[in-house]
């Protein structure tokens, strides 16, 4: 008989914390104007740092509004979209076989143009491959990009224009502006792949090159004892950083280095604060020092560099990029626009998708301007529902009041049951 009553008392504090869990969300909402618009037409908008940290990279939550509040339709285009990019092809230098069973391929890049990732059209297989990337200045020396990839999944086939059956896979490795790329693989485990071709897609619209942030403040420690430097970034917000780039003034280094974020977890009944470990990577006076992340979204981290029984190296400049985001929508000349990002708001579903390509015409530009937190006092002049004004909240609030009343009533009465 007692077990009853415990779950029913279980039951009943569950109920109440949900309650309140509900009763105490309030959405997080953000506001900003788009630029005069001089002309009918489909526009791009670059996501600026600020809209992207106050939705912390979900744009589920974004919507566009016009004067009359009606809601503007939009197509999100990332950095490495290919619907609205084109495939320029890479010529192959030279393929060779070399000793102890490595495939080794050659690209140039006669333009010395910025890259971080190359894609190559391979035959159908359902082998898998392991790779090694290097960059080279003069086709002579070498000097490691990645190390020890593999290369999966070859099975699920395209067709070219000529008809032969090939599956695309992108290779990333860390910014640079080699004239030479090499990508040897090994083939002592399974036969050499076929490489049919290689490219890069690019856009005729949007600009790909990573943008700086300049919201986090840096400082480097020096842990003598440790022999280590640690180099500490904060800021107010989560940013997403794909792309870290070291200028460093010393001579002849090479050191390991680590990215550490701080996580929460819990341990019993209490939560406790622990250091992860997310990359490792190699700082080298040889190489560019610039390295790309797909994970990094944090306030806070920590670069630590092992100095072993070196001096600390002089970092004169430490670069955090993030790859652009951009929005297609399509606005009319002389009226006004509101960026809106409102957490309470669900993924919107537009037609407007199906009509932006590669081949859409010339895209012109906007941009969002004044964009910042809408305050308590701006939302109570808007027009509201019901639900949504503040008597509503007090009614809930009210309820909510007799509710616990009830509830802790019962809750007495069951515990005296209990002990009779």
């Amino acid at each position: 008989m007692k077990y009853p009553k415990k779950k029913m008392m279980m039951n009943k504090y569950s109920f109440l914390i949900a309650f309140f869990i509900v009763l105490t969300s309030f959405s997080q909402n953000y506001k900003g104007t788009l630029s005069v618009i001089k002309e009918d037409g489909l526009h791009k908008i670059i996501l600026p740092q600020e809209v992207r940290s106050s939705c912390n990279e979900n744009f589920n939550f974004l919507r566009i509004q016009d004067a009359q509040k009606n809601e503007v339709p939009y197509v999100l285009v990332y950095n490495n979209d290919k619907t609205f990019s084109t495939f320029k092809p890479i010529k192959i230098a030279s393929k060779k076989v070399l000793k102890d069973s490595i495939t080794s391929i050659l690209f140039e890049n006669k333009t010395r143009k910025t890259q971080d990732y190359i894609t190559l059209q391979i035959a159908n297989t359902k082998i898998i491959k392991r790779y090694t990337v290097y960059g080279s200045d003069d086709g002579k020396e070498w000097f490691g990009l990645v190390s020890n990839k593999s290369l999966s999944y070859l099975n699920k086939p395209q067709k070219t224009a000529t008809g032969k059956v090939f599956i695309e896979k992108k290779i990333s490795f860390p910014l640079n502006t080699y004239t030479f790329l090499r990508i040897d693989f090994n083939d002592k485990n399974s036969l050499p792949i076929n490489i049919l071709g290689a490219g890069v897609y690019e856009s005729k619209f949007f600009t790909q090159t990573p943008i700086e942030i300049a919201t986090y403040k840096q400082e480097i420690v020096s842990i003598k004892e440790k022999k280590i430097t640690q180099l500490k970034f904060t800021a107010t917000d989560n940013h997403s950083i794909n792309v870290i780039s070291f200028k460093i003034n010393t001579d002849f280094f090479l050191r390991n280095a680590k990215l550490i974020v701080k996580k929460t977890r819990k341990v019993k009944k209490r939560v406790e604060t622990y250091n992860q470990v997310i990359s490792r990577f190699q700082l080298n006076s040889k190489s560019k020092n610039t390295f790309t992340f797909n994970n990094l979204n944090e306030k806070e981290f920590i670069i630590e560099i092992d100095n072993q029984d070196n001096p600390s190296l002089t970092i004169e400049n430490v670069q955090l990029l993030q790859k652009p985001v951009y929005l297609i929508t399509n606005l009319k000349q002389k009226q006004s626009y509101e960026v809106l990002i409102n957490n309470m708001l669900s993924k919107p579903s537009y037609d407007l998708g199906n009509f932006i390509s590669n081949k859409t015409p010339t895209i012109k530009e906007a941009t969002i301007l004044n964009f910042s937190e809408v305050e308590k006092k701006e939302e109570e002049l808007t027009e509201k529902s019901f639900w949504e004004t503040t008597l509503f909240m007090w009614i809930c609030i009210v309820l909510g009041g007799v509710l616990v009343v009830y509830f802790a009533v019962s809750l007495v009465k069951d515990i005296s049951n209990q002990e009779k």
